[in-house]
């Protein structure tokens, strides 16, 4: 396994910085900030940190980022793992398949299909996978909550590739005897071809590719955080009592905010070297607007720990839940300098 991943996008930068290039005609796309999403009944959170990538169809244009960093060898193997959200309102009112993650050519040949089917007379909502432009099996897909959605893909001009879908950790569907007509070159995460009639929310968050199974997160709000990517270990109030950098290499630097300025002195609370370590059983640190962990150098990697002590020194550690993110991001609408 590669660590950091061989590619991981989490949205931070509130825009497509992470990746190749973005297809958008419509304005479809966009990359939404927690405060937003909180205003909007039945939505959810970002799956981590302050902001994910939003897709509401209603037309038959791509809404796609392009990665052209990832590429799968012929007789290789590569991983993928994601957080998808199927909001309640997420529907059609005609059957309809569609894609949401490609694997092409490097000219753009699709070679692999993750894609999703609404069947108008049931309202069912499922998921599946191919060989090619559509997938060939599906399983059913929840609407209202966070999915980890993970693919192992053998690519093989030999007719021995095999795609396998995994939910929650779980396998799926497993197709075998697949035949690439050349190696992978690129991806593609976003739905093409929609029918209009197809509208409603999804969310995408913490993309991965590696070179070995990823596997579900313990927990969304993990209170020991491993960070591989400059990122947000949460939002809101809160406190830690430890960080470290566990690279050989690289800085860590934790900020009280939850947007990405990385240039605001003032709220720079740890600053740590490699082989740095911030230790406290006697006090935390206080963060009153979401702790924001900036990664710099060759390869870095840290760990922060939450704390878990109680009490006013720590604020409501109300961040472990959808409901208090809401709570917290709607009270911003009368502190509007809480940023």
């Amino acid at each position: 396994m590669a660590f950091p991943y061989l590619v991981h996008s989490n949205f931070e930068a509130g825009t497509e910085a992470e990746w190749s290039s973005e297809t958008d005609v419509e304005a479809q796309l966009d990359f939404p900030h927690y405060t937003e999403l909180a205003r909007i009944p039945g939505m959810s959170a970002p799956y981590s940190g302050a902001y994910c990538m939003r897709i509401r169809p209603s037309d038959t244009a791509d809404h796609t980022l392009t990665h052209t960093s990832i590429d799968i060898a012929d007789g290789a193997t590569a991983y993928f793992r994601f957080a998808l959200f199927a909001a309640n309102d997420f529907t059609g009112t005609a059957d309809d398949v569609f894609s949401i993650f490609e694997l092409q050519q490097a000219a753009g040949t699709v070679e692999a299909t993750l894609g999703m089917r609404v069947t108008a007379a049931t309202n069912a909502l499922e998921i599946g996978i191919g060989d090619g432009t559509a997938p060939s099996s599906y399983v059913g897909f929840p609407r209202g909550r966070w999915v980890i959605v993970e693919i192992e893909y053998l690519c093989s001009t030999g007719s021995a590739g095999t795609f396998t879908l995994y939910l929650d950790g779980a396998q799926a569907i497993a197709l075998a005897s697949l035949d690439n007509a050349a190696a992978i070159g690129q991806g593609v995460l976003g739905t093409q071809l929609t029918l209009a009639t197809t509208t409603g929310t999804l969310l995408f968050d913490d993309f991965i590719m590696d070179d070995a199974r990823i596997y579900p997160p313990n927990k969304r709000f993990p209170t020991t955080a491993r960070v591989t990517k400059t990122a947000h270990v949460f939002v809101g109030r809160g406190c830690i009592e430890g960080a470290t950098i566990l690279s050989a290499n690289g800085t860590m630097d934790v900020y009280d905010t939850d947007v990405a300025n990385t240039n605001d002195a003032q709220a720079k609370k740890i600053e740590l070297n490699t082989g740095g370590n911030f230790v406290s059983n006697d006090f935390v640190v206080n963060f009153e607007r979401g702790c924001y962990v900036v990664l710099g150098g060759t390869n870095p990697y840290g760990e922060i720990r939450l704390s878990r002590k109680s009490g006013s020194e720590c604020g409501p550690t109300a961040y472990f839940s959808d409901g208090a993110i809401r709570t917290y991001a709607l009270q911003r609408t009368v502190r509007p300098n809480n940023v």
